[in-house]
């Protein structure tokens, strides 16, 4: 399996489960960079953010074995990346700065949250667009009268010249690819 086609919970289970190391290259990749951001914010320090950073990754692979992550991936590093700040913190004499700065960290988990499902709603635009995008041409001419311009199953059989069975027929059929697609997104969140 490839782990560039899987979601953070799968690529978890590989990680977890198989000691996929290809599997953990591309969760790092998907999440390197605002696990930098929000590490980076309580120092002037590059060298010893990238050293937090560098723990939690060889922490997670260490303890893979052992670790159950409930929720989402990324929240879980998130929290790993807090409280290895925190150590830090506690290990060294705070300054102002620092202070204000694990103020201002622990004030954005919910607006990372929210980023997170926003994109995740993008995710699940994207397939149904992707879903759409697959109906024959005549499926999704029902589909564009239907749902985007609100007309009824008669109305869209005589425009279309075909019988309201036909119509209500290439409804059921996007119906139940739709549901499909959901199933899938569902799978691929949670």
């Amino acid at each position: 399996m490839q782990a560039g086609k899987h979601n953070d919970k799968e690529l978890w289970k590989l990680i977890s489960q198989k000691d996929d190391r290809v599997a953990f290259e591309q969760l790092y990749r998907r999440t390197v960079r605002t696990l930098m951001g929000v590490i980076y914010k309580w120092s002037d320090d590059t060298a010893e953010a990238e050293d937090v950073l560098q723990e939690v990754f060889l922490d997670l692979w260490e303890k893979r074995a052992n670790i159950t992550i409930q929720n989402e991936v990324f929240s879980y590093l998130y929290s790993m990346a807090r409280y290895k700040i925190f150590d830090r913190l506690r290990e060294k004499k705070l300054s102002a700065k620092q202070v204000q700065a694990w103020t201002l960290v622990m004030q954005e988990e919910a607006v990372l949250t929210a980023a997170f499902h926003d994109e995740e709603l993008v995710s699940r635009e994207a397939l149904v667009s992707s879903e759409l995008a697959q109906l024959p041409a005549q499926m999704k001419k029902v589909y564009l009268l239907s749902a985007e311009q609100g007309k009824s199953i008669r109305e869209i059989s005589e425009e279309l010249l075909v019988s309201p069975y036909t119509v209500k027929n290439h409804l059921q059929k996007i119906r139940k690819r739709l549901r499909s697609a959901a199933v899938k997104l569902s799978c691929f969140f949670f």
